[in-house]
């Protein structure tokens, strides 16, 4: 990453007891540490695998708070000022950057670096008091990983939520990971893109985002066929991409993406999409799509898993019977065909004790045989309004 200003002189480490206030004085006149650092105090263990006092440690900031890649580049530059060999950086300096490695259920570790964790909670449709006792239940059954988005209308009240409950339940900031969307604009586009990123760090308490997904492949008032969308698109990115270079998100992804956008990105893109969130249940298996990403190193993420309770799905003899099986229930058997295949999935619910069965699915273990026979259903039918294969 270029910096406009020459880095200041090498820091002598000879004297060990002096490294905190040599490094503090570097920072102060560093140019790169000085851009990317200098938030909160770093954890105590860190403070001692660097050999730095708290003054320094207040300077220097949290590591964790940083997109993954400029964490390993502060890595390389502590390094090249002789201040530490980190040609094998500690693990827990990558752990304290990412505290999902381990989430239960299951992670999914995106091409940024981070791990995801597979099981979140939706929150469509979930709003006003309905957010906090829905969180609530959420964090005390296990969920970590919360899933919204600009036309859900619910950041503020979940960004609300969160620094209340977080808390209540003994976590932090770091134990979750937040996931937010939003729609190209048609009008001025940019400075409306970069006021939505803006927005969400307000309205969700937060100076970071552990994922921003360009939520639809054009504006919500344009046509599929406005010979604009490709462009609408393409400054709606990168402001995301500027954002992650700012710090303030880490990992930049796309919803309902149909596999010529993703080319298309290809085109422009500095960063490849971390994710692409879509339809998917066994109605509609998007084969085609689903293998791209993989092939690509795109974390597939799945919304509407149970069909919106269609009937034809729900009630299907091939679902009803491995419910029987395994002795659970058809909801949970749609979510755990997605689990099982390491697609993520995002249920929701407003209600306590469904928030709670929804992620028992993590305890579902359906077999190799049993995932062809659902999606040895698939009908390429789509049950929600996101139809991003007719947009040009």
């Amino acid at each position: 990453m270029e910096i406009d200003e020459e880095p200041g002189p090498m820091v002598d480490t000879s004297d060990e007891s002096d490294i905190g206030e040599d490094m503090e004085s570097y920072v102060a006149r560093d140019p790169y540490f000085d851009r990317f650092t200098g938030r909160t105090q770093i954890p105590h263990r860190v403070k001692e695998t660097m050999q730095m006092d708290v003054k320094t440690g207040e300077r220097l900031g949290n590591c964790a708070r940083m997109h993954y890649s400029l964490l390993k580049a502060f890595m390389n530059r502590v390094e090249e000022c002789g201040l530490m060999n980190v040609k094998d950086p500690p693990k827990h300096m990558l752990i304290m950057s990412d505290s999902h490695v381990n989430a239960t259920g299951g992670s999914h570790k995106l091409n940024t670096g981070f791990h995801i964790p597979l099981v979140g909670f939706g929150t469509y449709k979930v709003v006003g008091d309905d957010v906090m006792t829905a969180i609530d239940a959420a964090l005390t059954a296990g969920y970590r990983m919360f899933d919204t988005a600009k036309y859900y209308n619910n950041e503020k009240e979940l960004g609300e939520a969160i620094k209340v409950l977080l808390p209540k339940h003994g976590l932090t900031r770091s134990d979750i990971f937040l996931t937010t969307k939003f729609f190209p604009e048609r009008d001025d586009c940019r400075k409306a893109c970069e006021n939505f990123v803006e927005e969400s760090l307000k309205n969700l308490n937060t100076n970071y985002i552990d994922m921003y997904l360009v939520h639809y492949p054009k504006p919500n008032v344009c046509d599929n066929d406005d010979e604009k969308n490709a462009e609408y698109r393409k400054v709606a990115y990168q402001v995301l991409e500027e954002a992650q270079a700012a710090g303030k998100i880490r990992s930049v992804g796309v919803s309902n993406y149909e596999i010529k956008h993703l080319e298309e990105l290809k085109t422009h893109a500095k960063v490849p999409p971390c994710a692409n969130q879509v339809e998917y249940h066994p109605h509609f298996v998007r084969k085609e799509l689903h293998d791209y990403c993989k092939k690509e190193n795109i974390f597939f993420q799945a919304f509407s898993s149970l069909a919106r309770h269609e009937k034809a799905l729900i009630e299907d003899p091939v679902v009803v019977e491995l419910a029987k099986k395994h002795q659970t229930t058809v909801p949970l058997v749609l979510l755990a065909w997605a689990l099982r295949q390491d697609v993520g999935i995002v249920p929701k619910s407003v209600t306590p004790a469904r928030i709670a069965e929804n992620f028992k699915v993590i305890d579902v273990k359906l077999s190799p045989e049993d995932i062809k026979s659902l999606a040895a259903l698939d009908k390429g039918q789509h049950y929600i309004r996101c139809t991003g294969w007719l947009v040009k």
